[in-house]
């Protein structure tokens, strides 16, 4: 795989969040946006932690601040269900997680794929902090390992047509198992 160089050259810089579509980002969570922050550097797809509370300042006063992500794939009554697992190690014990995050993806729909497809193909990610009022908190870049690589193999073997009902299988998933429950799954695939 050709892969998209987009480390980050330009030292410090004051980023700003550009418009936003009406209705994104309004509960906690995990977000990917298509933006550009370096101009010789073009698109990329950036992650996005956005938290509305003050947990988020905690979260960015974290030193050091190290971000793994992971993946779970597990069939559901309603279909199969693949989901990211993002999580923030606590810097004062490395085996605990200070937060953890998911992103289930919806496999029936094909153009779910393809923001994850552009992540995979980057050389680094690049992680947003993002506050209540839509300001940038944090700015983080990290080395771009194969998990995104291996996680799209494993959602393009999912059977997507067997997806019955997508919200369904969200919801039995988000029952089956708590953040915490996520958090050890992940660690064990990593």
């Amino acid at each position: 795989m050709n892969r998209h160089n987009n480390k980050w050259l330009l030292g410090k810089a004051n980023l700003v969040m550009p418009p936003l579509p009406s209705g994104f980002m309004q509960n906690a969570g995990v977000f990917y946006l298509s933006v550009i922050l370096d101009k010789h550097v073009g698109e990329e797809v950036v992650l996005i932690i956005f938290d509305p509370t003050d947990f988020i300042h905690e979260l960015s006063a974290l030193v050091p601040f190290n971000f793994y992500s992971s993946s779970i794939a597990l069939n559901t009554t309603y279909g199969p269900i693949f989901s990211f697992i993002f999580y923030v190690t606590n810097p004062r014990d490395e085996s605990k997680a200070f937060a953890v995050f998911d992103k289930p993806i919806n496999i029936a729909e094909p153009l779910s794929f393809e923001p994850w497809i552009k992540l995979a193909g980057q050389t680094h990610i690049h992680l947003l902090l993002v506050d209540k009022n839509y300001e940038v908190q944090g700015f983080y870049e990290f080395e771009n390992d194969s998990a995104f690589i291996q996680a799209l193999e494993i959602m393009s073997q999912l059977k997507a047509d067997r997806v019955i009902d997508f919200r369904k299988a969200e919801q039995e998933y988000f029952n089956a198992f708590s953040l915490a429950d996520l958090y050890e799954i992940a660690r064990n695939n990593t």
